[in-house]
């Protein structure tokens, strides 16, 4: 199994931390900052994430972040591998991951001694992925052949965020490196609709979306490990090149 994902800007779920670590004169209004000797210090993160989370789906010029709903993303690829009920190759690209502005932070946990962090969110909205797809292979021993645009909705009812940093001092600071990322998600309900299935084959393309949403568990059940994979990469790599450019008492006050 291989897979691959390229994304031109930050997910609200990890690039949200930065607004709670920046200085004060660079925060903007309406934004919290929260405290480590603070006793309720994952409580106040939790209401700064939740505070953060429409400024920075519009974006926040001042803190250099782009508007993350709708979220672009170039290109992501998923390679599942002979020997699997879903045997494909599918591509997606200029795809846009729209409704993370609905997030709800249900709880943050970090521990600034070990230097880990847990993030719980809640997804009251469908998550949409819309733009361009290549698909080849097979599902449930079902051929499937297609180019051209295509729309999954998802139902998403918890979505849970671990890191591991390791500390590292460079010119006297330190900063945080990412060792693990995990992204875990838990779907109720996964709508998926290809056009232009068998070369634009109208008959065999409706026929195609019914079997694929007909058995959409046993489709998910197979493609959920890789697509998890996938955003954990994507996560890590945005998340660490924020943490390669702020040092950790910058992020988190004292």
């Amino acid at each position: 199994m291989s897979t691959k994902l390229f994304i031109l800007c930050g997910l609200v779920l990890t690039t949200i931390i930065t607004v709670e670590g920046a200085p004060s004169s660079n925060l903007p209004k309406g934004f919290i900052q929260c405290k480590k000797s603070d006793p309720k210090f994952n409580e106040c993160l939790k209401d700064g994430l939740q505070s953060a989370i429409p400024h920075l789906a519009e974006g926040v010029p001042s803190l250099g972040l782009i508007k993350v709903d709708p979220l672009r993303i170039i290109e992501l690829k998923i390679n599942q591998e002979s020997g699997h009920p879903v045997n494909l190759d599918l591509k997606f690209n200029d795809v846009d991951l729209i409704n993370l502005k609905h997030s709800q932070i249900k709880s943050v946990y970090y521990d600034s001694v070990n230097y880990n962090a847990k993030i719980e969110v809640l997804l009251p909205e469908s998550l949409l992925l819309e733009g361009n797809y290549e698909v080849n292979g097979n599902v449930l021993v079902v051929p499937i052949k297609g180019k051209g645009k295509c729309k999954l909705v998802t139902d998403i009812s918890n979505a849970v965020i671990n890191v591991q940093f390791k500390p590292v001092v460079k010119n006297g600071n330190t900063f945080l490196d990412i060792n693990n990322f995990t992204f875990e998600f838990t779907a109720t309900k996964l709508h998926l609709k290809f056009d232009n299935l068998f070369n634009g084959d109208k008959a065999l393309g409706d026929n195609m979306n019914v079997f694929l949403n007909e058995n959409w568990r046993d489709i998910l059940k197979e493609l959920q490990p890789s697509v998890e994979q996938v955003l954990s990469m994507a996560f890590k790599e945005i998340s660490q090149h924020f943490f390669n450019s702020i040092p950790e008492n910058e992020i988190f006050l004292p």
